[in-house]
């Protein structure tokens, strides 16, 4: 009897041993820290290193720009919409130069351009609060602001 007990255990501990080192491997240290976890998580799904992870962000910042930038260009385009359009085509050349920065081992690059697409996005937002109007696309660029946030946090993961 004792000596079933042992075996039982000795398939045991390698299995939890697997499950919580397979957890590890699934990127979730990349995300720890992330202000936007859901959004991080979506983002590095199995990826371990953080350059991958950064490069990964990049790549879904601009995809996901594109899609909003379609929906801007729905007429009627207003002239918040322009605005909006002319920041998010500034977004997709910013992001693009911070992955070029990444790809060259310039991370300051990196995340200076990433923030600097930050910066195009807000611009949408504030072309439809000075104008006193509500933004009709303000949780995509929400959407936006925070995958670029995640590209930055990721970026000071690099080492």
């Amino acid at each position: 009897m004792v000596f079933k007990d042992y075996t039982f255990f000795s398939y045991v501990f390698p299995a939890i041993a697997v499950i919580l080192l397979t957890g590890h491997a699934h990127g979730q240290g990349l995300c720890d820290n992330s202000n936007y976890k859901v959004v991080c998580e979506s983002i590095v799904v199995y990826r371990t290193d953080p350059k991958n992870a950064s490069i990964a962000a990049c790549h879904k910042l601009i995809f996901e720009t594109k899609n909003v930038r379609v929906a801007a260009q729905t007429p009627p385009v207003s002239a918040e919409f322009e605005i909006c359009i002319a920041a998010f085509n500034g977004a997709i050349a910013n992001t693009k130069i911070a992955l070029q920065g990444l790809l060259d081992g310039d991370y300051a690059t990196l995340r200076t351009y990433l923030i600097a697409a930050k910066t195009n996005y807000l611009g949408c937002n504030d072309a439809f609060q000075n104008s006193g109007q509500t933004n009709p696309i303000a949780k995509s660029t929400k959407l936006l602001l925070d995958i670029a946030s995640v590209g930055v946090d990721l970026a000071a993961l690099i080492k």
